[in-house]
């Protein structure tokens, strides 16, 4: 299989679709949208990692081509790395990956056993659903035509690259063996020496530890801030060596297990919704993952509660900076971050400025110098983790400040300033 088809050149179809080119392998591409094409074609700056080097890297094995029957008889494999929104009941959305399934199908009589791999990440069933689809309406035989795969990605939007590469398990899913054959071979050029990462699962296991995997997640991280919720309210606690101790039973281990904010962005909110709507469909107990969702809710409490216990320390009127809009580095995505919901919280009252290099909405309350924000604002939350936020440190303070650091990785030392970090008390 030298000849790949990727479809959706989203955030981590792009990605891939390079990491695949970067392999050896002549990829074809396919989306939609008109603007990827020529964005790539330009190779215009991108905030992900690794992206414009791999473009320019690359082009001799990557192409786009609008022709589905082209895409299709020129290819032995499709990766589909299409959206999946959620519907408001939580649910994944399979219309886009069924949308497409409809325009290549007609073009697929020829073939013999062409893959048809989903990436996106859609909720356990749906690919034995895709399969009778199929079949039903089109006459074409599963495992004689066509196979349906399954191999979503467990990555994070400004680590794309990293996380792929440095993966610590890739999830391939086939209730056929040439499904998992085909995929290993793939995945032997990528991971070499080290494609023992690869776990076989037939598609329902493949699927339901994809969502398995990421409410996991969630739920390390909201357990981390119950822990940390302690020192609001018990003096002489530090969370972060509570959770370096603990971290070394091998039970529990370090990774996720700091302090930090609340879990946002485009995966974990919306996955730990979908593995609780796929547990109260299938008549399960779906009690973990709302408990999850509860407690992550209650962190932005926790964040006004801590401006309200400490206001009064500051005689000027209060003036708000976020330090990070984003919902982390590497990212223009504000979605549920803890950043926009303090900016839209305050800025009914108060007067709130931010300042986030990976941002640009336009807002005139945006400040393009951090050095700026932070001379102009008295009450500062400090919302990822960013070497550039360090910099703090080195400015200089003429008056009383509060900062807010959320990820315990700060260390300002200025009479002037009262640095308050979640999780700690004294």
């Amino acid at each position: 299989m030298e000849k790949i088809l990727c479809v959706g050149l989203g955030k981590l179809g792009l990605i891939f679709s390079q990491i695949l080119a970067e392999n050896g392998y002549k990829v074809i591409c396919h989306d939609v949208n008109p603007k990827i094409k020529k964005s790539v074609e330009n190779n215009e700056k991108n905030l992900e990692p690794h992206l414009n080097k791999l473009i320019k890297k690359n082009k001799k094995n990557f192409i786009f081509e609008d022709d589905i029957e082209k895409c299709i008889l020129n290819s032995d494999i499709a990766f589909l790395v299409l959206p999946t929104p959620s519907k408001k009941n939580g649910e994944f959305s399979n219309q886009y990956i069924l949308n497409f399934l409809d325009k290549i199908f007609r073009h697929l009589i020829n073939k013999k056993k062409y893959i048809i791999n989903i990436t996106s990440t859609v909720n356990p069933g749906s690919c034995e659903f895709f399969i009778k689809y199929i079949e039903k309406k089109y006459k074409l035989k599963y495992g004689k035509e066509f196979l349906i795969t399954y191999n979503p990605h467990l990555i994070a939007i400004g680590s794309i690259y990293n996380d792929v590469i440095n993966s610590d398990v890739v999830l391939v899913g086939s209730d056929l063996k040439f499904g998992h054959t085909s995929l290993k071979k793939i995945y032997s050029k990528i991971y070499k020496k080290k494609i023992d990462k690869v776990k076989y699962l037939n598609l329902r296991e493949a699927e339901t530890a994809k969502i398995a995997i990421n409410a996991y997640v969630t739920m390390k991280i909201s357990y981390t801030n119950t822990i940390s919720q302690i020192a609001d309210k018990i003096k002489n606690i530090d969370s972060a060596k509570i959770f370096k101790a603990i971290g070394f039973d091998k039970r529990i281990g370090h990774k996720y297990l700091s302090l930090g904010a609340l879990y946002s962005g485009p995966c974990f909110p919306r996955d730990n919704k979908n593995f609780s709507f796929f547990l109260k469909k299938n008549k399960l107990d779906n009690s973990l993952p709302l408990t999850v969702d509860k407690i992550n809710n209650l962190q932005f409490k926790r964040y006004v509660n801590l401006f309200k216990d400490n206001k009064h320390l500051l005689k000027k009127t209060i003036t708000f900076g976020i330090c990070g809009l984003s919902y982390k580095p590497n990212s223009n995505i504000i979605e549920k971050s803890p950043g926009y919901l303090l900016m839209k919280y305050f800025e009914k009252k108060f007067k709130v400025l931010f300042y986030d290099k990976y941002v640009s909405l336009g807002y005139n309350n945006q400040i393009l110098i951090l050095e700026e924000l932070y001379k102009k604002c008295n009450f500062l939350f400090i919302c990822y983790k960013d070497k550039e936020f360090i910099n703090l440190e080195k400015f200089n303070v003429n008056e009383k400040k509060i900062v807010v650091d959320m990820w315990n990785f700060l260390n300002i030392e200025n009479k002037n300033i009262i640095l308050k970090k979640i999780g700690i008390s004294t």
